[in-house]
């Protein structure tokens, strides 16, 4: 095999590489949107289930801020699951 030849053959491979490599990157940057939707979908659940529940029991207090809101939101979160979407730390039992 003569050095052009040689050349060549090892660029196709660095290409081929590259092209793999690529598209693994691709599948994991779809992975962590879509994860990251998911999230964002269950928190707005979370949200909208916890400001109801407020609604039909003490009513909403005047919240002005999003760290209001979170402070607001963190103290009626219990379930660890519900939590760990706002990333709040797990709840001392009362």
């Amino acid at each position: 095999m003569s050095h052009p030849e040689k050349v060549r053959d090892r660029v196709r491979v660095i290409d081929e590489r590259l092209a793999r490599l690529r598209a693994e990157k691709d599948r994991l940057i779809a992975r962590a949107t879509q994860t990251e939707r998911r999230r964002e979908t269950r928190r707005k659940i979370v949200i909208g289930g916890t400001v109801l529940a407020a609604l039909d029991r003490e009513g909403i207090p005047a919240i002005r801020t999003r760290a209001e809101f979170l402070r607001w939101l963190e103290s009626r979160l219990t379930r660890p699951h519900d939590r760990a979407v706002f990333d709040l730390a797990g709840r001392q039992s009362a």
